[in-house]
């Protein structure tokens, strides 16, 4: 009997646990995944693990806090998990579903470990023929194809890629050729504004589109096979200012924002019977447009937006246009060990006015003369897969940042700091894949 008792009340504590189980199962095929990264590294300038861009140097009788120090960092926020499910048919669709965060904690105001969502979107997939992808992931056009970069931020300014809400609408002609047309936010969608400012009140929403080649006809690396893709961005900004009578004017004109994005991928050396040792591969993008503030297209910090001439005399708004490229060698010197070299560039072709004069004291122009004109960054990493889990990564990266002009900023002295910094930047990083 008092067995009895005691299976009895065993079961009755294990149900709960039971129920609970049930709770969180799926009537669909579910896979989890994801990675735990650790990042260790030093950095010339004082600055967290992802730097956007780098500081001033100090001037002549004139010292940049930033510039001064130099500083080591530690992490693993990077580290992230999802969800893929596989549901059920419709319409003659394969249908699926993703989901994934991180805990770099950037777009959700927390400090870096937060839990931030990176993916949620849905598929429907035509094999052979379309797919359609509705919710938030990376945009579908202009970002490379491949990028080794280690750092989250690594070359974020040279159209790397940003995740927004967006509809995607991808038609495939051929094994080779297709087309994709979307709409996407227009505006950047973990803002503080949370969508409320000047391009989301312009009534346009981001329009989007590409046509791609893609083909194994000249080998292949792994997934890498030769690529090539012309596509774009179009939205607009409805800015506004106030009179000289301190008047609002909001019937201000609108802006466009545009942003033109070649993007390419070419097995220059295949693969041999699956083994990758000697294989070589360039890929990268080229791009030109203007006004990319509004997704923050180039990265914060480095997507400059609208200006207003002579604000104090209620002046028009105008929009700088933009250029730059990435570019990336990957040399495989075993079927495990690959070397890559990177290079990135961006110009703002800013007017002298809109860049502030030396000579003009004022806040406004101190202010003109705080606008970032030019990057370029150099960066050679080595990524060694030790087995289907782990990876271990090696890399070396130098950044330089180009200002409107000298300014006293970011510092204390009698000078002034220089129109241009520099950072260098070291790290190894380790992942366990599962």
């Amino acid at each position: 009997m008092k067995k009895t008792f005691i299976v009895v009340f065993a079961l009755l504590l294990a149900l709960p646990v039971l129920c609970q189980a049930g709770s969180v199962s799926s009537r669909y095929d579910v896979t989890f995944g994801g990675f735990v990264k650790m990042d260790v590294g030093w950095s010339s300038q004082s600055n967290n693990a992802d730097p956007a861009f780098a500081a001033r140097k100090s001037g002549d009788n004139y010292s940049v806090f930033s510039d001064e120090f130099s500083n080591t960092f530690m992490t693993g926020g990077e580290s992230r998990f999802n969800f893929l499910v596989k549901g059920p048919d419709l319409w003659g669709a394969k249908t699926t579903a993703f989901i994934e965060g991180d805990f770099r904690g950037t777009t959700t105001g927390n400090a870096h470990g937060g839990f931030q969502l990176r993916h949620a979107f849905m598929k429907l997939q035509w094999p052979g023929m379309s797919e359609l992808m509705i919710g938030q992931n990376w945009q579908q056009w202009g970002m490379p194809y491949y990028g080794a970069m280690i750092g989250a931020n690594d070359f974020a300014y040279n159209l790397k890629g940003i995740r927004t809400p967006q509809m995607a609408f991808r038609y495939f002609f051929n094994k080779e050729f297709n087309a994709m047309f979307g709409i996407t936010s227009a505006t950047d969608w973990a803002g503080a504004t949370r969508q409320q400012d000047n391009y989301s009140r312009s009534n346009w929403p981001g329009l989007m589109g590409e046509i791609a080649y893609h083909t194994d006809r000249c080998g292949k690396i792994g997934p890498h096979n030769l690529k090539f893709a012309l596509g774009g961005y179009y939205g607009q900004e409805r800015p506004w200012s106030v009179d000289d009578y301190n008047i609002a004017n909001y019937a201000a004109d609108r802006l466009n924002t545009w942003i033109a994005a070649f993007r390419y991928s070419v097995p220059i050396i295949p693969e041999k019977q699956g083994n990758k040792q000697m294989a070589l591969l360039l890929n990268g993008n080229f791009f030109l447009g203007q006004n990319a503030a509004g997704n923050n297209w180039m990265a914060p910090g480095t997507s400059m937006g609208s200006y207003q001439r002579n604000p104090a005399n209620n002046g028009d708004w105008q929009a700088p246009t933009l250029f730059g490229l990435y570019t990336q060698a990957t040399w495989w010197l075993t079927n495990a060990l690959q070397l890559n070299g990177m290079y990135g560039y961006l110009r703002y072709n800013y007017s002298q006015w809109a860049r502030g004069s030396f000579d003009d004291a004022t806040a406004a122009g101190a202010a003109r003369r705080n606008v970032i004109s030019m990057q370029q960054t150099y960066a050679i990493n080595l990524l060694w897969d030790a087995n289907q889990a782990i990876r271990f990564g090696i890399q070396w990266l130098t950044e330089f940042t180009q200002y409107g002009g000298k300014n006293a900023v970011g510092g204390t002295g009698l000078g002034v700091a220089d129109g241009n910094g520099q950072i260098d930047q070291y790290r190894f990083a380790a992942w366990y894949f599962f």
